[in-house]
């Protein structure tokens, strides 16, 4: 079997697959999860006020995005990666543990001070747990960090069905239709392996079973 990276394809294909790459940047991802929750799946929030919705989701945006990306950038500017688009497991070290330390402070924001549901902090809990066991994983292989986040997004949307306030499959069969689309987008900018890709997204899905479970 020839390995993704040496498989060739056309440029424009290259091209659709990096544009889907960063509209579904992991990070992105734990932004659009919250998301859903706390507008596409209002029955969670029918007690919260809108003003309070619009601030649920700015506070995950700031901690789970814009932080984040702030150190990458600081990183870069001071000549610690070559990239912003971390291409090697190195250089994905200090992000990984900076997304656990404001993963981390996400899900304990919600948890001890905003009424927000017990599914939202599960969730955010599971991106904690994603960022954690991927960092682990860094170590040995560069696992795909889209994966994970699509594994999350895809076990979000189970957890949501089982919990009994979700009454369509809608949601959980375009999420599996999009995580397809994106692992096959990072197989086609060869930027992950078959392995890496497939112990993402199980590890995304490990990580919300997990939090969804033990609360």
């Amino acid at each position: 079997m020839v390995p993704s990276s040496e498989l060739s394809f056309p440029k424009y294909w290259v091209v659709i697959a990096r544009i889907i790459s960063v509209l579904f940047h992991p990070l992105l991802v734990g932004v659009y999860m919250a998301g859903f929750i706390i507008f596409f799946n209002p029955g969670y929030f029918r007690y919260i006020e809108p003003k309070m919705r619009v601030l649920s989701l700015a506070t995950v945006f700031v901690n789970n995005l814009l932080f984040p990306v702030v150190v990458v950038l600081l990183m870069k500017g001071l000549g610690f990666i070559k990239s912003v688009y971390l291409r090697t497991q190195k250089e994905r070290i200090v992000p990984y543990m900076a997304s656990v330390i404001f993963f981390f402070w996400t899900w304990y924001v919600f948890q001890n001070r905003y009424l927000a549901p017990q599914i939202l902090r599960d969730t955010l809990q599971g991106i904690f747990y994603g960022a954690i066991i991927g960092s682990i994983f860094n170590s040995y292989f560069k696992i795909s960090m889209h994966a994970i986040g699509m594994g999350g997004l895809v076990g979000m949307m189970v957890a949501i069905l089982f919990d009994g306030s979700l009454f369509s499959l809608l949601p959980l069969a375009l999420s599996v239709l999009m995580t397809g689309i994106v692992i096959s987008s990072r197989l086609i900018t060869g930027d992950h392996e078959r392995g890496d890709v497939l112990a993402g997204f199980m590890v995304g899905m490990l990580a919300q079973g997990m939090a969804h479970s033990f609360l």
